[in-house]
C-alpha cells in the first residue's frame, strides 16, 4: 500500500500546470502574430518540452501593451531558474517586443518566478535574435513582507526636459522584483528642472541592484530628461542614487524611452554621500 501511494506520488508529480503571464511591450509595432513557444528550466540540467503558448484570455494574444496568462502543462521540474521564450517568425507582423514574463507552478502558488527582457526578439530589430534566455528571480509571498519606498525623480533642466507621458518604475533587488510601477502623485509632475517624490508600498526586494525606468509615449510632450533617481528603503534606512542624465524620447538621443539605471553608492541612515 504504501508503494503504491508513493508511486501515485511520483506519477502526479511528473507533469504540473504553470501560469505564465506575458507582458507584450509598449512600443509600436511590439505585437506579433507568430507563434510564441516557452522552455523552462530547473536545477541539475532539468527541463520541460517545449511549450506552445495558445489559449491566452486574450482573443489576439501578444498585443502591443496587453497581459496575457496561459494555463499549461508541463513536466515537474522543482525550483525555475530561467527560460527560453522565442516565436517562429511566422505572419504579417512576426516581431515582438517582450516586456516580461511571470511563472507560477500551481502546486506552489505562493512562489512566483520574475523574467525581465525588454527586448525584441525580431529578424529586423535590435540584434536580430527571435528567442531569448531570460533567467527568473523567485520570489516567495509567505517569506517577502511588504516595503515602503520613498522616489524622489529628478527632470533635467534643459528646454523641453519635462513630459506628460505616465512613468513607469520597477524595482530589482537581490531577492525579488516589483514589476512596473506607475509614478502618480496627482499633480503636474516631470516638469523641467524640478523633483517629484513618490512613496510606494510594493513587496521588499532586498538590496537593490538596479531599476527600470519608462514611460508610455502619450501625450503632446511625452520626451524627457531625466537627471536621476534617488530610492530610499524606509524599511531599511538606506538612500541609493540612480544617475541618468540621458533623454528616454523617441526623438532624442538613442531614441528609447526606457532606461536600466544602476546604482551609484548608497548610504545608511537614508542620507546620501556626497564626494
Amino acid at each position: 500500500m504504501n508503494d503504491m501511494l508513493q508511486s501515485n506520488f511520483l506519477i502526479y508529480y511528473l507533469v504540473t500546470s504553470y501560469e505564465i503571464i506575458v507582458y507584450t511591450g509598449d512600443k509600436r509595432g511590439a505585437g506579433t502574430n507568430s507563434q510564441v513557444y516557452i522552455t523552462l528550466f530547473g536545477k541539475a540540467g532539468k527541463r520541460t518540452e517545449k511549450i506552445h503558448l495558445k489559449n491566452s484570455n486574450n482573443k489576439d494574444p501578444f498585443e502591443r501593451n496587453q497581459t496575457d496568462k496561459f494555463y499549461v502543462k508541463g513536466d515537474y521540474i522543482g525550483e525555475l531558474i530561467k527560460l527560453c521564450i522565442e516565436h517562429d517568425n511566422t505572419g504579417l507582423s512576426s516581431g515582438w517586443f517582450l516586456d516580461r514574463i511571470v511563472v507560477t507552478d500551481l502546486h506552489d502558488p505562493k512562489t512566483k518566478y520574475f523574467a525581465t527582457c525588454n527586448q525584441w526578439l525580431a529578424k529586423d530589430e535590435g540584434d536580430k535574435q527571435i528567442s531569448r534566455e531570460l533567467m527568473l528571480n523567485k520570489q516567495t509571498s509567505e517569506i517577502k513582507g511588504n516595503n515602503q519606498y520613498k522616489i524622489t525623480v529628478y527632470t533635467g533642466d534643459k528646454r523641453g526636459a519635462g513630459t506628460d507621458a505616465d512613468v513607469f518604475i520597477t524595482l530589482y533587488g537581490n531577492s525579488a522584483e516589483t514589476g512596473p510601477i506607475k509614478l502618480d502623485n496627482k499633480t503636474n509632475h516631470f516638469e523641467a528642472g524640478k523633483k517629484d517624490e513618490f512613496t510606494i508600498e510594493c513587496p521588499n526586494v532586498g538590496v537593490l541592484n538596479k531599476i527600470l525606468i519608462a514611460h508610455n509615449d502619450k501625450g503632446l510632450a511625452s520626451g524627457w530628461f531625466l537627471d536621476r533617481i534617488l530610492i530610499e528603503d524606509i524599511n531599511a534606512h538606506h538612500t541609493y542614487e540612480f544617475p541618468c542624465n540621458r533623454w528616454l524620447a523617441n526623438d532624442e538621443d538613442d531614441k528609447q524611452i526606457s532606461r536600466l539605471l544602476f546604482p551609484k553608492r548608497s548610504t545608511d541612515d537614508g542620507q546620501r554621500s556626497t564626494a
